[in-house]
């Protein structure tokens, strides 16, 4: 007896071996994750390959919910506390000795190659919490979205579906624990309750909150449940016509692999998937043996590809996402070798991380207490390091967008003989940035700053402006939410609200000789910052439409404005890049097939791509006594063509942010215009 437990000879952890229990292997099993993990690589890959691929995960948490209760059904436990201690301490030596290495060494790459600023700020934070089992809701509450490509580019984000799991295993003892009683109706109808109100969740969350469908466990908990209500229920059942049923099922599985789409899923497009899985879970178990498919998967290569399907499925996503950042991911030669990498690091986890401590002896004598004790200490430290190299990246990475005096626009310099505090509040989906200069005096002129995240990016060049000209400065920022529209393009969701609220504390605190600024993105992109190509059509076609009621709007509320007295400065269209110049700063990701375009567009070019924006907003300035329209795009470009660089320094963080360097450039044409 341990830890109260019954131990039957051969078990391992306090398991005892029973008919049917832990230690009955199901062949063909292997295989199955093996087509899972298959799959999910080749979607990350390249998409186009197989585009359905990521649904490889729904077939995963099928597995996971009947190996599970498979792996409990002959476990004999004196106490529910005890049978809860075998089961936790089984599920941490199955997962996370191998995890915590993935997250280390992959927080410790990432530190020296990923660059700097806000696309991998959230990178270290979800390792973090990947280390408790909380990733999915780092995920939701950073990214949003799983499809939102910025996901694509944190070597984290495959942890989420451990989170769903290591969430799921919060539930699932109690279950099971109930499950062994001889009144078996109740609770697996409870189960089974549980099931359906997860899909009916899945099928709401899907239209109402994607993403919310996508990382949460009470949209997927049916996945896993069906798996666990099979091995309960299944134990009498006979599958006949084994083959036929596997071979059907197998086709509806390669089927889902192609077919099912990101925006309609999970639901309904994790149904087949899940289903097929269900099936093929049920032959191998129950169906005598299942034909050709089930020998299939029982072969030698699946159950081997399927033995380290765990170790796979976190590396293959490191070394997708550090390619991504560094050599690139563009062509054949470049995929081979990270299937290669993938495949060398997965072998080696499983032989060295995953099989000796899974089943180490000290580690499943030790008391509980114990053995939990060192767990949350190991755990506590992971995500300790994890953070704490994020926190030394600045100082110790290698990537050139580290230095933020040259790159992050919003650097805070040391202070000179006029020292200026900086406060932030949220307001709405923006923030509020309050720049006040010591030195000002109290009827001093203040500058109001409105704008989408362009305004943002001149943060380094307001808090100059602020200390050069004893002016308080009040900055409003959200991401996409200009004040002035000219076109037909859909506002992000609370922008109205936020833009309203930031006007109107404008206005009432504005006095006559204030100055209000204006600025945001009207210049077409060539791509959105993590796209992997140039359209044909260098971005020109997504140009929306001038919407001369939207004009209208905009005219209305600038009249408002100057109404109080105060002076308005529109920011003409600045010139942008084809390619983002901070993943393409440095000898090991400059000669990717995303940096290719380059940071170098004739000015010609650039003065067509902002034509029809520039000219809507001169004649929105020429209609209001009171505005003016400042051009930054003459000290960007010289007469020949605009650089991403000035003498060895960028001017611009990504396609269209200008840098700190950028801002330090435009600050003596801003006073300028200021003092006109």
């Amino acid at each position: 007896m341990r830890d109260g437990i019954l131990v039957a000879e051969g078990g391992a952890g306090g398991v005892a071996a029973g008919a049917g229990a832990r230690g009955v292997r199901i062949a063909g099993i292997g295989g199955l994750r093996a087509i899972a993990v298959l799959a999910v690589v080749a979607f990350h890959l390249d998409p186009r390959w197989l585009p359905g691929g990521f649904v490889g995960v729904d077939v995963f948490f099928v597995i996971s919910g009947f190996v599970v209760a498979h792996s409990v059904a002959g476990v004999r436990a004196e106490r529910f506390g005890a049978y809860c201690a075998g089961f936790y301490r089984r599920r941490c030596l199955r997962i996370l000795p191998a995890l915590y290495v993935y997250v280390l060494v992959v927080a410790l790459v990432g530190m020296l190659l990923m660059p700097g600023g806000e696309g991998t700020r959230p990178v270290a934070l979800t390792g973090a919490a990947a280390v408790f089992g909380l990733s999915n809701l780092a995920l939701l509450w950073k990214a949003g979205d799983y499809f939102a490509t910025a996901s694509a580019y944190n070597g984290f984000t495959q942890t989420w579906s451990l989170g769903v799991e290591e969430q799921y295993y919060l539930l699932f003892p109690a279950a099971a624990w109930w499950l062994r009683g001889r009144a078996r109706r109740a609770p697996v109808g409870v189960v089974a309750l549980a099931c359906l109100l997860s899909l009916a969740a899945a099928g709401w969350l899907t239209q109402a909150w994607r993403a919310g469908a996508f990382f949460l466990l009470p949209a997927r908990l049916w996945e896993l449940g069906i798996g666990a209500l099979l091995r309960w229920l299944g134990a009498g059942l006979a599958v006949r016509g084994g083959a036929l049923w596997a071979a059907g099922a197998l086709a509806a599985l390669a089927a889902s692999f192609v077919v099912t789409r990101e925006d309609a899923f999970p639901w309904p497009g994790a149904l087949l998937p899940c289903l097929a899985t269900l099936v093929l879970l049920a032959v191998l178990w129950r169906g005598g043996g299942g034909g050709w498919p089930a020998r299939m998967l029982g072969a030698r290569a699946p159950e081997a590809i399927g033995a380290i399907s765990y170790s796979l499925y976190l590396w293959h996503w490191g070394v997708v996402v550090l390619m991504r950042w560094t050599l690139g991911l563009d062509t054949l030669a470049l995929k081979a070798l990270a299937v290669a990498l993938m495949a060398a690091l997965a072998v080696a986890s499983h032989r060295w991380v995953e099989r000796p401590l899974r089943h180490h002896r000290r580690l499943l004598a030790l008391p509980a207490p114990v053995f939990f004790a060192g767990v949350a200490g190991v755990a506590g430290a992971v995500a300790a390091v994890c953070l704490g190299l994020a926190y030394a990246k600045p100082r110790i990475g290698l990537a050139a967008s580290n230095a933020a005096a040259v790159w992050d626009p919003a650097f805070v310099p040391v202070e000179g003989t006029c020292p200026v505090v900086r406060r932030t509040t949220d307001v709405g989906i923006g923030w509020r940035i309050a720049d006040r200069p010591a030195c000002a005096a109290a009827d001093a002129r203040r500058l109001f700053v409105v704008g989408d995240s362009h305004a943002g990016a001149y943060a380094l060049l307001l808090h100059t402006v602020a200390r050069a000209r004893a002016m308080p400065v009040d900055l409003y920022t959200a991401g996409g939410c200009r004040v002035i529209d000219i076109d037909d393009g859909a506002l992000p969701p609370g922008c109205a609200a936020f833009r309203a609220r930031a006007l109107a504390e404008v206005r009432a605190a504005a006095r006559p000789g204030d100055v209000v600024f204006l600025p945001g993105l009207y210049t077409p992109l060539y791509r959105k910052l993590w796209d992997a190509d140039v359209p044909r059509d260098a971005g020109l076609g997504a140009q929306r439409p001038l919407d001369r009621a939207r004009i209208a709007a905009s005219e209305a509320r600038l009249r408002a404005l100057i109404a109080r007295g105060v002076t308005i400065i529109v920011e003409a269209p600045k010139p942008v890049m084809p390619s983002a110049l901070f993943r393409c700063a440095d000898g090991f990701n400059r000669g990717s097939g995303y940096c290719r375009p380059g940071w170098h567009v004739p000015r010609a070019e650039a003065e067509r791509r902002r034509a029809r924006a520039r000219a809507a907003l001169v004649a929105i300035t020429r209609a209001l006594p009171g505005a003016r329209l400042w051009d930054p795009l003459p000290l960007l470009c010289d007469a020949r063509a605009c650089d991403g660089y000035r003498d060895g320094a960028p001017l611009y963080y990504d396609t269209h942010h200008l840098s700190a360097a950028g801002d330090r450039l435009l600050v003596p044409g801003f006073l300028g215009v200021l003092d006109r």
